[in-house]
């Protein structure tokens, strides 16, 4: 049923599990979208330590809320697989670590996405905060916000062009510039949204991205960031009215973190949001919990 809340609603999907299958993830699906939520977004990991130093950035004591051995599906395969079963679900990743991957593999993979589905995919894009995540990979931490901005440039451009020049080696082991071509480009849209909130993520929003998809925060520090985003955008010379703004009240992570109700919402959108994010809990109590958590927020958000 379509929801008459001040603006839509998405879920950020529970993880993998013993208590989320395959079937039950489908089967939570298909009831968010029953209940009015309008797009399925999922998260991302792609292998975790045991032991970590680095700090969580969105608890209040800094650690993770999720064990090392959490089951993290593959964000791009998984939203495959959801579209396949689920033709009128809009999909999105909240969020990629983007520098963890190989922008040329990322475009493969999306140009893929896009031409099986036909549907346009809302990139929700980060850098990360796991240091030993990008240490076990083989990728810097350091500059990855200088590496995000390129690879989304190079992403682009091979999503639209399905062209681009690369240097290679040539016979004599010297290196040349080589026109490099892949298809299938992407016939549908996909729009990159960043996740963080730093100053350098502000002004990466602005100079590169479709729109903003930050971390959980409190209206007030919304309201912040929001004087600051436009502040980057005018630095860009970007029309900040372009920007797709993503919210992302909660439950979720942290449960103090705020809640989705009519009134929330209606406030999310007086300050320029175009979506919600409903953040699923680690601890769902299973998929009927997690159904009873859906419906309780669709009856409080919209009739």
């Amino acid at each position: 049923m379509p929801s008459s809340s001040p603006i839509p609603v998405g879920v950020r999907l529970p993880l993998a599990g013993p208590e989320f299958t395959p079937s039950a993830l489908l089967e939570l699906s298909r009831r968010a979208l029953e209940l009015g939520y309008e797009t399925l977004w999922v998260g991302d990991h792609v292998l975790l330590p045991e032991k970590s130093s680095s700090v969580y950035p969105h608890t209040v004591d800094g650690a993770r809320p999720f064990r090392a051995d959490t089951p993290w599906l593959d964000p791009l395969l998984q939203l495959t697989w959801l579209a396949g079963a689920l033709p009128t679900a809009r999909l999105g990743t909240s969020v990629l670590i983007l520098t963890l991957r190989n922008p040329v593999l990322i475009a493969k993979q999306l140009a893929t996405v896009s031409w099986l589905t036909g549907r346009p995919v809302s990139l929700g894009v980060g850098t990360g905060w796991l240091r030993e995540e990008y240490d076990a990979i083989g990728v810097p931490f350091e500059h990855r916000a200088t590496r995000a901005k390129k690879a989304i440039a190079e992403i682009r451009e091979l999503l639209a062009r399905g062209r681009r020049d690369y240097s290679v080696r040539g016979a004599d082991d010297e290196p040349r510039t080589t026109s490099f071509l892949m298809a299938p480009t992407a016939p549908a849209p996909v729009e990159f949204l960043w996740g963080g909130f730093s100053p350098v993520a502000l002004r990466l929003v602005a100079s590169s991205c479709d729109g903003w998809l930050p971390a959980k925060q409190s209206p007030e520090e919304l309201e912040g960031h929001l004087r600051r985003l436009k502040d980057a955008c005018d630095d860009a010379h970007r029309d900040f009215d372009e920007l797709k703004l993503v919210v992302k009240p909660g439950p979720g992570p942290d449960p103090r973190a705020g809640g989705i109700d009519k009134d929330s919402l209606a406030a999310y959108a007086e300050l320029g949001f175009r979506e919600a994010i409903l953040e699923m809990p680690y601890d769902t109590g299973g998929l009927a919990g997690a159904v009873a958590t859906l419906e309780r927020v669709a009856t409080r958000s919209w009739p």
